[in-house]
């Protein structure tokens, strides 16, 4: 779902919410206090409160319920994580491994839990110049319950993941209970750092798993899968290499047995179009039991790639292959342990 849309259904869900909850009249005589600072009704002790303004009431309500999920981030939010790549390698029979660090931003929707109770309190109508305003207030008590009985079942989750993560025996199985582990911690840390926010005390709840610790555990269980590579089909050369140059930087240790991950590049034949070429192809990965009798899971991406010269074609397709594997393998490997 793209994000411009989710956003949208933010607002419908913040502005259908305080519609159900609001009995707030609208009043037009002398301009309230809390149009101009902290509502004396709603202390900042116990609530959250925000206002909005505009020509109508509607849209005044929910400009307000708007700025008041911008105080707990609602809407939007950013969370930077380190994650690493990890590439192994083997020189005359030594296993060398090493880490390379990399800052990525990924956007967190998390509205449900926050926005229960919010609600429009009051409203007032200036009468000089006919603009609405209003007033979003909601109780941290209430909100902080509901964030906090969210946590306590990603907890338990949690634990039962690892759980069965103790008790397995297969590799790729423990790879999802670990996987599934970190899902479940990083939804939850979004929520601990709202929740931060919602406490006037400021301390959240802290949770019993570290992340850190966590994503280190999965990727050693990625490093200890054993795992072999093919190729099945290479209408361009040179897929081979890239697969197992995506699979070690995945963090995977490539090797001469265990689960075969195949790779298949199927390609048309080029198109000439106002001087330039063109060449499309699909490309598909498999993850094949260890035994080679069934397909775990696969994935398959349409490729596309010019050139002003049909023989850089094979070339820039190389790199569009590599470019995908080392985007999608490891994710596309962690739904098919799943």
């Amino acid at each position: 779902m793209k994000p411009l849309f989710r956003i949208k259904i933010i607002f419908t869900m913040l502005l259908l919410t305080a519609c159900m909850q609001s009995t707030a009249v609208l009043s037009t005589g002398d301009m309230p206090q809390w149009v101009q600072s902290e509502p004396e009704s709603y202390p900042n002790f116990k609530y959250l409160s925000a206002t909005g303004s505009a020509g109508n009431a509607e849209q005044a309500k929910a400009r307000a319920l708007s700025n008041l999920a911008k105080i707990f981030e609602v809407q939007i939010r950013e969370v930077s994580t380190t994650s690493q790549d990890v590439q192994t390698h083997k020189s005359q029979g030594v296993e060398t491994v090493e880490k390379r660090q990399r800052i990525a931003s990924t956007v967190n929707l998390k509205t449900d839990k926050m926005v229960q109770g919010a609600r429009i309190a009051e409203q007032w109508q200036n009468s000089a110049d006919l603009t609405y305003h209003a007033l979003a207030v909601l109780d941290r008590g209430h909100a902080g319950n509901n964030i906090r009985t969210e946590m306590s079942r990603l907890d338990e989750e949690t634990q039962y993941a690892m759980n069965q993560h103790k008790n397995r025996s297969d590799a790729l199985l423990k790879i999802s209970d670990l996987h599934k582990a970190n899902q479940l911690q990083n939804d939850r840390q979004t929520l601990q750092k709202t929740l931060k926010i919602i406490d006037v005390k400021g301390k959240g709840l802290p949770s019993f798993w570290n992340l850190a610790e966590l994503s280190e555990q999965l990727q050693q269980a990625l490093r200890a899968l054993p795992l072999r590579t093919t190729v099945k089909q290479d209408d361009v050369g040179g897929i081979s290499a890239i697969l197992q140059g995506a699979a070690s930087q995945a963090g995977f240790n490539v090797g001469d047995s265990g689960y075969q991950l195949s790779a298949s590049l199927a390609a048309q034949d080029p198109i000439e179009q106002q001087d330039w070429y063109w060449l499309r192809a699909t490309l598909k990965i498999e993850l094949i039991s260890q035994d080679g009798a069934s397909v775990i899971g696969y994935k398959s991406w349409p490729l596309k790639v010019s050139a002003s010269n049909r023989s850089q074609l094979d070339a820039r397709m190389q790199k569009e292959v590599d470019k995908k594997l080392k985007q999608e393998l490891l994710n596309s490997m962690l739904v098919f342990a799943s």
